[in-house]
């Protein structure tokens, strides 16, 4: 009886190896073995001579850090210059990545947000200075001193994603804003309001259930009329669940050591105002092309806007965050940026104000852990750009 129940146990726990290790293997997935060609278009001919560095840059970024595809745009004083694009947008269909592809941005959509947010404020339809209350009053009464600011600086002390993969990967449906913002409505707040800094996508969806109620029309039409359009953003949207297959959105890797698998499947509906775009770096570079614009947003919303917030104490938050996007300096002046890392996602957005250049990138895979430094890849290229444009 010992000898068979001991068989029995062997056999169940073989089984358990096998299947497990034939789940893996159908979720691994290969580079391609012939070297891939970098695409370069030149948007404006005058910058032709920027297009062997830029590719250059984009052979050098792919090739060295195992990404299925690599897409970037560059503008420069309102204009899209130079694109270029390398690699697949799928492995396993061999479908290689165009200048239409679209990636999942994440928390760049922080930054999309954020300008609507301001589009709304200078018509007087939301005040960032308002309690949050003010604008939603049946949120977790007693928990809502924080303002809209707060919420948009990520000072209110809303938490971020609970340990594990429960949240990071959603499979629930959420059908509304407020039922995705009631997902952190009973939960303790880490801090009073503008005490501290805490990161945190969440509060942007609760920051999004404020737009709706100021606007009265929901959070995907309050982007769409007060940023996608205007900006020309034709390639950007939330991601829907629920919508079928988009033929342009690149299929989703993560990157675990040295291996590629397929990302699982996700659900973004209950992070849509912090992490829920998807979208093209031309349509990025269309985006910060209009913010450096004078018709987007006056002056006085942009220093709002691009200016890092301190904490009540007086201290500057540990990232240097502003509203929507991070603040940073070097020597061509001041830079504002955001990074998104989503599931199967790896973006980022730079925009130097003074010079006039914007810089965004993105891939379909997403590191488990660290990563290549985006900040200073794009500040590489921006250089390119910046000192030997045209126009210096």
């Amino acid at each position: 009886m010992l000898k068979k129940w001991f068989v029995g146990i062997l056999i169940t726990i073989v089984v358990v190896f096998v299947v497990t290790g034939v789940y893996l293997f159908s979720i691994i997935e290969s580079g391609p073995d012939e070297p891939q060609e970098a695409k370069s278009i030149v948007h404006q001919v005058e910058f032709s001579n920027h297009a062997t560095q830029a590719v250059n840059w984009l052979n050098s970024l792919y090739q060295e850090n195992n990404i299925p595809s690599l897409s970037v745009a560059v503008g420069v004083n309102g204009k899209l210059v130079w694109s270029g694009v390398i690699g697949h947008a799928d492995l396993n269909k061999k479908i290689l990545a165009d200048s239409e592809t679209q990636y999942r941005i994440g928390s760049v959509s922080k930054s999309i947000t954020a300008s609507a947010v301001m589009r709304m404020s200078e018509k007087g339809l939301i005040d960032i200075n308002a309690p949050f209350k003010h604008y939603v009053n049946d949120f977790s009464a007693g928990k809502t001193e924080y303002t809209i600011k707060q919420l948009l600086t990520h000072q209110a002390g809303i938490r971020h994603y609970n340990p594990g993969f429960s949240e990071l990967f959603n499979s629930k449906e959420y059908t509304s804003t407020r039922e995705a913002a009631a997902i952190v409505e009973n939960d303790p707040l880490l801090f009073s309001p503008g005490a501290g800094f805490n990161y945190t996508t969440y509060g942007y969806t609760v920051l999004s259930l404020a737009m709706e109620s100021a606007y009265s029309l929901p959070f995907e039409q309050i982007v769409v009329s007060e940023v996608l359009s205007p900006a020309d953003m034709t390639a950007t949207h939330l991601e829907k669940a629920n919508k079928g297959e988009d033929e342009h959105l690149a299929a989703p890797y993560l990157l675990m050591g040295d291996t590629l698998i397929d990302a699982p499947d996700d659900n973004v509906s209950n992070k849509y105002a912090g992490g829920g775009y998807v979208s093209t770096p031309i349509d990025l570079v269309k985006f910060g092309n209009t913010l450096l614009g004078n018709d987007f947003l006056s002056a006085p919303a942009k220093d709002v806007l691009w200016t890092a917030v301190p904490l009540v104490n007086g201290e500057m938050n540990s990232e240097s965050y502003a509203l929507g996007f991070r603040v940073g300096q070097d020597e061509f002046g001041k830079f504002v940026h955001h990074g998104g890392k989503s599931n199967g996602g790896y973006s980022f957005l730079i925009i130097y104000p003074d010079t006039g250049v914007v810089i965004a990138f993105a891939s379909n895979m997403a590191p488990a852990e660290g990563g290549f430094d985006r900040l200073e890849k794009a500040k590489q290229l921006a250089r390119v750009f910046i000192i030997e444009s045209p126009e210096k």
